[in-house]
């Protein structure tokens, strides 16, 4: 197995910035983005975590472990990002540290529809200078972070219209070309990502294949026989839609298991804990 440590190279290098957001659950703008600050205070494992989207991932304090086949990068500097492909899994592994013991990040994903607009907008940055990596770690700089901060900014102050916001974002992805980093096109949505698009963006409602077929203008018939032959089901695409959204909420919020539950889709939080339990290995509480 190989091992990459990220460290900065020289305190030089670090630029301060406050990257503080408000507390609560994820915000998420609909064919735009989400942005979440997961924040934990005892170590967690998690495996086959899958990036469904694009992912720009800045650790802040603490530790984390990325185990991708038998490569395992190690960040703990702020002085990074991560960037992540969609579609990529892996074993993940959070050590909280730092001066409040806490293990912090900012996660920020940018959704298909934008990637597909931006790379519209800008024909000449569709191919990428070499072809990315799952994880690929990227030292970050003054316009960096600037960029970045602009960006955070403008999407926890909810003050900016789509257009705007959209602006925003795609200055984002242009800074991250100029340095050579590029996600590229995204291909044609299969059923499974509209499907896995659609519940995520109602993970609390009450599902069922022929109420999610609907949406997507087919018969139940027709969603279960084409995610057959994207080798999946619909009610395994359920579960782990709405367990990843839930694992995101138990390390971002300080919800009760109840609000929890309901906010994942479930009515009885024993019910909720019992299928978080099976999918993650530990309870809902034991991770906060």
């Amino acid at each position: 197995m190989s091992v990459t440590a990220l460290r900065p190279a020289s305190p030089s290098l670090i630029v301060e910035a406050d990257w503080r957001l408000p507390s609560g659950q994820p915000l998420q703008r609909y064919g735009l983005c989400a942005l979440a600050q997961p924040h934990l205070r005892t170590p967690q494992q998690t495996t086959c975590f899958h990036f469904y989207e694009a992912t720009l991932l800045l650790v802040l304090s603490g530790q984390l472990t990325i185990l991708e086949q038998d490569t395992a990068t190690v960040i703990d500097t702020s002085s990074q990002l991560c960037l992540i492909t969609p579609d990529a899994s892996a074993d993940l592994t959070k050590m909280p540290g730092g001066h409040d013991s806490a293990f912090r990040s900012i996660f920020l994903t940018f959704s298909p529809m934008l990637l597909a607009h931006f790379y519209h907008r800008y024909p000449d940055e569709c191919v990428p200078i070499y072809p990315p990596r799952p994880f690929t770690t990227l030292a970050l700089d003054d316009e960096l972070i600037n960029t970045l901060q602009h960006l955070v900014e403008g999407i926890t102050g909810n003050k900016l219209n789509e257009s705007r916001l959209e602006l925003r974002l795609m200055d984002m992805l242009l800074v991250l070309s100029e340095r050579g980093y590029r996600f590229g096109v995204p291909p044609q949505p299969s059923v499974t990502a509209q499907l896995r698009t659609l519940i995520s963006e109602e993970p609390e409602h009450h599902w069922t294949a022929q109420s999610a077929g609907r949406r997507l203008a087919m018969s139940e018939a027709t969603l279960r026989r084409r995610l057959s032959a994207e080798q999946t089901r619909f009610e395994v695409l359920l579960l782990e839609t709405r367990m990843q959204h839930a694992m995101m909420l138990v390390q971002t919020t300080s919800w009760s298991m109840q609000r929890l539950a309901e906010a994942c889709g479930y009515k009885s939080s024993a019910r909720f804990s019992e299928r978080f339990k099976t999918r993650f290995g530990c309870s809902p509480t034991k991770i906060r």
